[in-house]
């Protein structure tokens, strides 16, 4: 609200008008200052009572765990910034409001929050650079029994077959304690290195919080892919089976999960497939992953992503040929063709600079409601993969474009893109879900 009635201002004197905007400026200052010292007035007191108002399906402890307000404790600025963000990460509200009100000699807290529907059977699909169009039912709920655990299911027909299970539980005990189950069925014809393909993979992995923004975790993995076409997989028996565990470390200071303003999102793996752990690979991968939000004016967002992926392992030796980088496309180099660059390591750094047009707003549906807003981008995208040799100036690629950014459930961002980049290859139209710092995690295979 600020930023508007300063833009209203400007444009009063713009206009000649200066004397009324001075006027209008100097009552904002009164009541920016009165509304300040009202709510300074509030820290250190006790809070007293924390209210909850809205919620229908989610366990009242499932909010109160997630507060830095809690009854008995002073009231703090930091708990008046962090309670509504924190609120967010639970990702199954579309509507948050949290307000501090005196209560005799102390406070009192109100949330307000508007829930996602809990369980929602939906047509679920995907569109891939490679695999094009795939399509099928669906079913989530992303706050099971009230406990913002999430239950999901897929079957997608098409381009590719996919068969997709997974269980989220974000806090089994201490400080977000997580437990992770996700399986995936695929059956597709891997047009990258010209074999059918069908992999078999479950993923389980626990995490937890270190402080208020610190993450560690770890993973164990286990796939099972198999090929059509002899000489496509370490094993003779054109089925390569192997076992990774991995170990992270992150920090998260991001303002608000779905629609991020200001903060850092960085992550640090280090996994081992194979080898002692059993089965036909051997190899070790580091995955760095830097992501910065600056904020440049009120609706406008300047973001900066950088991964890195190197492997110890010889490829084709070590490393299955059907787990290297392909760069290109929607979520990787935009304005470049899927495959344009292809190796054991890869690095892809993306500069993207947004301006929400429409904020994220509650949108009502028989008794439902989402949260929708839309966002306008420039982009910039530089990567390069490489196998054994460091890689040379001439094997960077580079694209460029303009975007939009539907902002919305489940997914956070649909992403709708037109990039320049590839010589003689023209305009490339591209559409993908989830941030493009995400979706760039899900390599091709």
């Amino acid at each position: 609200m600020q930023g508007r009635m300063n833009l209203v201002f400007l444009c009063r004197l713009v206009m000649g008008r200066g004397r009324a905007a001075l006027v209008s400026f100097g009552w904002l200052l009164l009541a920016t200052a009165i509304w300040g010292e009202a709510a300074s007035q509030l820290y250190g007191r006790p809070v007293v009572e924390i209210r909850i108002k809205g919620a229908r399906f989610t366990q009242p402890e499932v909010i109160h765990r997630e507060l830095v307000s809690q009854v008995g404790a002073p009231y703090t600025q930091e708990a008046a910034q962090q309670d509504p963000a924190r609120l967010d990460r639970l990702d199954i509200f579309t509507h948050i409001a949290v307000r501090a009100m005196p209560q005799g000699e102390g406070v009192a807290v109100e949330v307000e929050v508007e829930e996602i529907l809990p369980y929602l059977p939906f047509f679920s699909y995907q569109i891939t650079d490679e695999n094009g169009f795939a399509g099928g039912p669906g079913f989530q709920s992303v706050n099971f029994r009230g406990r913002d655990v999430q239950v999901y299911s897929s079957a997608r027909f098409g381009g590719a077959t996919n068969i997709n299970l997974a269980y989220a539980d974000p806090w089994l005990a201490g400080n977000h304690l997580s437990l992770a189950i996700e399986g995936y069925q695929r059956d597709r014809f891997n047009k990258l290195d010209d074999f059918a393909e069908t992999a078999s993979e479950i993923d389980v992995e626990l995490g937890s919080y270190i402080g208020a923004n610190g993450r560690v975790g770890g993973r164990l993995s286990f796939i099972s892919l198999g090929s059509d076409t002899p000489g496509k997989t370490l094993d003779g028996d054109d089925r390569d089976n192997f076992l990774t565990l991995a170990l992270s470390a992150g920090y998260d200071s991001r303002d608000w999960w779905s629609d991020p303003h200001t903060g850092w999102w960085n992550g640090l793996e280090v996994a081992h497939s194979g080898g002692p752990l059993g089965g036909d690979a051997d190899f070790t991968t580091l995955t760095v992953d830097l992501r910065r939000y600056i904020p440049v004016f009120p609706r406008h967002t300047l973001a900066l992503f950088a991964l890195t992926g190197l492997r110890r392992g010889q490829m084709g030796r070590d490393i299955p040929r059907h787990q290297d980088y392909h760069l290109g496309g929607t979520n990787s180099v935009r304005g470049w063709e899927l495959d344009s660059r292809r190796g054991k390591n890869q690095f892809i750094q993306t500069t993207e600079y947004r301006y929400t047009l429409i904020e994220p707003k509650v949108l009502r549906l028989f008794g439902q409601s989402a949260d929708l807003g839309l966002q306008l981008a420039a982009f910039g995208d530089v990567g390069v993969a490489w196998d054994e040799d460091g890689p040379e100036l001439d094997d960077f690629i580079g694209g460029y474009g303009v975007g939009l950014r539907l902002l919305m459930p489940f997914v956070h961002m649909f992403r709708f893109d037109v990039a320049w980049g590839q010589k003689r290859a023209g305009m490339q139209f591209n559409i993908g879900a989830y941030e493009k710092p995400v979706a760039q995690r899900f390599r091709v295979r």
